[in-house]
Parts: C-alpha cells; sequence; structure tokens
C-alpha cells in the first residue's frame, strides 16, 4: 500500500471516530473517556471565586456542571455541525465530540452558592466565598 492510500484511510478513520463522538446521542463523557479540554480562566473577586470556560457553539441545555467541596466538574459534547462527507483540512484547530473540564475550587467556597450563565460562547460559574463546610455535591443549571 502507498502511503497516499495510508493518509486516505487515516483520515477516513479520523472521520468516522469525530462522527461517532459528536452523535453520541446526549451521552455525557467521563473524564477517562477520550475528551477535549476547553480552556478556562478561574479566579478570585473579593467575595467570589469565578470559573469562566470557553464553549463556543453549545447549547447551554446541554452542559453538565457539577461541584463539591473541592472540585467544579464541566462535561458535555460540542456537535460537528460541518456537512458530512470526506474532507481534507488544512487547519483543524476547533475541538468537537466530548468534553469535560476539572476545575480544583479553592478553600473556603462554597459549591451550593454556584451559579452558572452562558453568554457569548462562553460559561461562567461563580461561586460565593465564606466559611462553610457543605458536603456531597450538586448538580447546576446553566442560565442561558
Amino acid at each position: 500500500m502507498s502511503k497516499p492510500d495510508r493518509m486516505g484511510d487515516l483520515e477516513e478513520i479520523f472521520e468516522i471516530l469525530v462522527t461517532s463522538y459528536s452523535r453520541r446521542g446526549g451521552i455525557l463523557p467521563g473524564e477517562s473517556e477520550m475528551c477535549w479540554r476547553p480552556p478556562a480562566d478561574a479566579y478570585e473577586t473579593e467575595d467570589a471565586f469565578v470559573v469562566q470556560i470557553e464553549l463556543a457553539g453549545l447549547d447551554p441545555a446541554r452542559i453538565e456542571v457539577q461541584a463539591d467541596a473541592n472540585n467544579l466538574v464541566v462535561k458535555g459534547i460540542r456537535q460537528d455541525i460541518s456537512p458530512p462527507g470526506k474532507k481534507h483540512f488544512h487547519e483543524m484547530e476547533i475541538s468537537v465530540g466530548p468534553f469535560a473540564r476539572r476545575v480544583p475550587l479553592i478553600p473556603g467556597v462554597d459549591p451550593t452558592s454556584a451559579v452558572a450563565r452562558y453568554r457569548n460562547g462562553f460559561l461562567y460559574i461563580t461561586f460565593v466565598k465564606g466559611d462553610t463546610t457543605p458536603s456531597g455535591s450538586r448538580q447546576i443549571d446553566v442560565d442561558p
């Protein structure tokens, strides 16, 4: 088999892989599964801890956000909306398929105070800082 044929095979396998993961029927990935990691910023203000995650092109209703005393976990799937079929990429920088991002919370953050909102392709999760000792985890709804 010549090199061009192998490249064609690899492109076809890659297309199948991306398509199958991006069309999993809404099943959210686990962190150990093959996922991409969206970029995130985490910062403090005087009275809050804020996590900002870049998630362009997502439906806020399809983003899963959970927090416990130690971590914030954000999961979902970005669908591939390009036309189906074989493609020859010249640039490939937009990640599609399942994603997962874990951000450690700073001490003194109340996970039960979390508010999540999605604006202009960014997900913002804001926590109130304070001397609380919550336990368990909490599912957080995303406001569009």
